[in-house]
């Protein structure tokens, strides 16, 4: 798996990144569309899809899954790989800016959208960045429309600033069609008083994801699932 050369920060709001992406035909895409889909966003150079894939077809899940990044050179060869392992009947990479299109591309989908993640997203640290962040409200309204009910959204990030600004988010617009997984360990009416799951509920790590544990690093971790 070779190395692509990319910037590790690029700006959403550059005007290249404001185009809404033109809507996906799906049966094009995946052998079987109508198949629940699991949504990773912001995925990086996604090998942690390859690897949920290869997980769940030995568990005998049968699902899509779509890589969604905003750097093209990471989408392109993200695809080739999907080609060479040969699911690229189940595994697609889509460049796109999430903030901006998530929605349009979800709602054209023939299946159920069953998973939703959010995985250790370029974290904005200043206020002045905060709409450069993935997570935004037009995010969350897509989350609270088009997850089928009992979908969930996994959110996770070795920042600490940056996990509670994504699940505050989802608490801020959608509480009241979420809530906490069960899995965390106090199950209370407050999100923030359910604290961080300790592992990972998916059982595959991303890049970054080992990377930190590696180093000794924390992760923060939240499960939320639609009513």
């Amino acid at each position: 798996m070779g190395r692509v050369r990319v910037r590790q920060h690029v700006n959403p709001l550059a005007s290249q990144y404001q185009q809404p992406s033109p809507v996906i035909n799906w049966a094009s895409v995946y052998a079987d569309p109508s198949l629940p889909l699991f949504v990773d966003m912001g995925c990086g150079p996604g090998r942690f899809l390859l690897l949920l894939a290869r997980r769940h077809q030995q568990q005998q899940q049968r699902m899509n899954y779509l890589g969604l990044e905003i750097r093209q050179p990471l989408v392109d060869r993200a695809n080739k790989w999907a080609e060479e392992l040969g699911v690229a009947g189940r595994v697609h990479y889509l460049f796109t800016n999430v903030s901006v299109s998530l929605a349009r591309l979800l709602q054209a989908y023939p299946g159920p959208v069953s998973s939703l993640a959010a995985q250790f997203p370029d974290p904005h640290f200043k206020k002045r960045h905060k709409k450069r962040r993935m997570v935004q409200q037009s995010v969350v309204q897509a989350a609270r429309e088009l997850l089928v009910p009992g979908g969930e959204v996994f959110l996770q990030s070795d920042v600490y600033n940056a996990v509670v600004a994504m699940r505050d988010e989802f608490e801020q617009y959608a509480g009241d069609i979420l809530q906490l997984s069960p899995l965390h360990s106090s199950f209370v009416s407050s999100w923030a008083a359910g604290g961080w799951l300790v592992d990972n509920p998916l059982g595959v790590p991303t890049e970054r994801e080992h990377y930190v544990r590696a180093q000794g690093g924390k992760v923060f971790r939240v499960l939320l699932v639609k009513q």
